[in-house]
């Protein structure tokens, strides 16, 4: 069931939409069904990955970390209703100042080895107040590798890279202390494992 609502954001795993709940605003995310997968597949799938982002979510909110409250869950509908965060995004307010908080909060997360999977400008609201929340866990995991910390790294730097480049070296180097401020011990291992990433890519392509 898709609840009554504005749809917001319709994705490749899910819809989300903007509905009433008991008087007041919060966001409907319903992961929505794969045509290609076959219905033994996808229906356990879909519940997994709605579970698993409802743990998360909860994770989350132990560590400090502004996110999503989650109202209720509906496994047989595959569906989140969860806290709708006002404000706007990194994206549409950027400031290279902003980075060190994104920083301080993926360190977080990093250091108590959850991986957010979608680092990107447009999954943090900055509130009226400037309190910054993290949203969109749908493609995270546990991991205490330390190539998977660094890829979460190297998909935010990308990001920067494409789209303020102009600030991209304040920005990082904002990013880059923040996180060392809140996961002190070993971020100058992830740091050198993201310069590897790099190296790999960069020779890959050169193979061609």
């Amino acid at each position: 069931m898709i609840r009554e609502g504005t749809l917001l954001k319709k994705g490749a795993e899910s819809e989300l939409y903007l509905i009433n709940w008991y008087g007041g605003h919060a966001v409907s995310k319903v992961r929505i069904r794969k045509d290609y997968r076959h219905p033994s597949i996808d229906v356990p799938l879909r519940k997994q990955r709605t579970i698993h982002e409802a743990n998360i979510l909860s994770q989350v909110k132990l560590l400090g970390i502004k996110a999503p409250f989650v109202y209720f869950l509906d496994i047989s509908n595959f569906e989140i209703i969860m806290e709708y965060i006002q404000g706007k995004t990194i994206k549409d307010v950027f400031s290279p100042k902003l980075c060190t908080n994104v920083g301080k909060i993926i360190g977080t997360l990093h250091s108590n080895n959850i991986i957010h999977g979608d680092i990107t400008t447009s999954n943090f609201i900055v509130s009226h107040d400037g309190v910054i929340s993290l949203i969109d866990f749908g493609l995270s995991f546990i991991s205490e590798r330390y190539e998977d910390k660094a890829a979460d790294i190297r998909l935010f730097k990308e990001v920067l890279n494409s789209i303020n480049i102009e600030d991209f070296v304040e920005s990082f180097e904002n990013f880059c202390n923040g996180y060392n401020q809140t996961y002190t011990t070993v971020s100058s291992i992830i740091f050198k494992t993201v310069n590897d990433i790099e190296k790999r890519g960069r020779y890959s392509r050169s193979a061609l």
